[in-house]
């Protein structure tokens, strides 16, 4: 099945999702867009004798020998975390902080958007911010809210708006998705019908704390009324039924076509694959240099600048390839499809392949790069025999205006 990123570049949509949104300089990304957003956050967990790290306490079932059930035993993980704003559609990161590992990350929503916002300038405004459930805040969304930005979030169970929402949900008429997936090859081929069923819900008053700080201080009150927030009911997941009510995603966005709030919601895999995961192998995010605080801070954030300057420079040359221009300027649909779903360690693997024959000479301040049986005819040196792709050595030292 073809990348998301692939599926919208095909039908032109034109939007970037915030998980680590960043904004390039120079011609990359001049022209006003509205951007989609995800926060993000990675533990970073370190040995205890890191200077300046955190600590948290946290739970594991252990196995006793001589006894049936585990038992559960208390242990401290070490380290940080680190939180990160991106755009969803380009990977560029936006906006990022470090912090101890025991911090709740949920208090660095707003200031992390407020930093993308002032990091994109005019180039781009956030439109949409998707969230991790570890960021769920009622007065933060409420903040995201009067900002003008559009955000999805799913909803925890034990939450009266989630249980209202699953209750309202099996009343009401589903808009139902169906796709065909099909299993096997030949005579053994067969065919599915995946089933996706969403309900709209608008205006639900059961979610205490969204608003304003003041105005949620004391949600008991008989006359209290809290303030409306939409919600989607997932009922049924390519024929499967969730446990439960259904899965509920928390919006301030239109309902009126729910399956935009779902598939929006979808732009979550993006964090942890393209940031995270790759941060870990080709870019050793999580190796630091010294087993200090100011370290591995200063390690965080150049690798992550890094990254956002090699998938920059991917992108601007991808558009560029594909694009030419006098300027080569890159405008405002850049998309990871620019890139066909090739990651950075598979890039550098291409890169290796395709100048591991190539030699570059200097001869004062001038310098040239060649193949090396290329090198080897205009040196006369003998070859055995020439690559096929550079043809003879007659065409070869023609190339060059030289004759044999």
């Amino acid at each position: 099945m073809p990348s998301r990123e692939y599926q919208q570049a095909q039908a032109g949509r034109d939007g970037t999702a915030l998980q680590s949104d960043g904004a390039t300089t120079g011609r990359v990304g001049t022209a006003l867009r509205r951007t989609h957003s995800r926060p993000g956050w990675q533990q970073s967990a370190t040995p205890q004798r890191y200077e300046g790290c955190g600590k948290v306490k946290q739970t594991r079932k252990v196995k006793v020998k001589g006894q049936k059930e585990p038992v559960i035993e208390e242990y401290y993980v070490y380290g940080w975390k680190v939180l990160v704003l991106i755009d969803v559609q380009t990977r560029l990161p936006l906006a990022m902080k470090l912090v101890q590992i025991q911090e709740y990350e949920g208090r660095w929503l707003v200031p992390l958007l407020e930093v993308a916002q002032r990091n994109l300038g005019t180039a781009a405004h956030i439109g949409t911010i998707v969230i991790d459930r570890g960021y769920l805040d009622g007065q933060d969304l409420w903040q995201l809210h009067h900002l003008g930005v559009l955000f999805v979030i799913v909803g925890k169970a034990n939450m009266a708006v989630v249980q209202d929402a699953q209750g309202l949900a099996k009343g009401e008429r589903a808009q139902v998705r169906e796709r065909v997936v099909r299993h096997g090859h030949g005579k053994t081929a067969s065919q599915e019908r995946l089933r996706t069923e969403v309900v709209g819900l608008e205006a639900l008053t059961s979610y205490d704390s969204y608003g304003a700080a003041e105005e949620t201080q004391h949600p008991g009150r008989r006359d209290y009324v809290g303030q409306p927030i939409n919600a989607v009911v997932v009922r049924r997941w390519d024929n499967r039924v969730p446990k439960g009510g259904g899965t509920v995603y928390l919006t301030n966005a239109s309902v009126s076509d729910p399956f935009t709030v779902f598939d929006t919601y979808d732009w979550r895999s993006v964090i942890k694959n393209g940031i995270f995961k790759e941060g870990k192998h080709p870019w050793h995010l999580l190796r630091f240099p010294q087993r200090t605080e100011a370290a591995v801070v200063v390690h965080c954030h150049f690798t992550l600048l890094v990254m956002g300057l090699c998938t920059a420079f991917r992108l601007w040359q991808a558009h560029s390839t594909l694009v030419p221009t006098a300027q080569t300027a890159v405008h405002a649909n850049l998309s990871t499809a620019l890139l066909g779903g090739e990651g950075t360690a598979r890039w550098r693997q291409r890169l290796r392949e395709e100048n591991r024959d190539k030699i570059i000479v200097f001869i004062g301040q001038a310098y040239g790069i060649f193949h090396l049986a290329e090198f080897a005819v205009l040196t006369h040196v003998p070859i055995r025999r020439l690559p096929s792709a550079l043809g003879s050595p007659q065409a070869v030292l023609q190339r060059f205006g030289l004759s044999p």
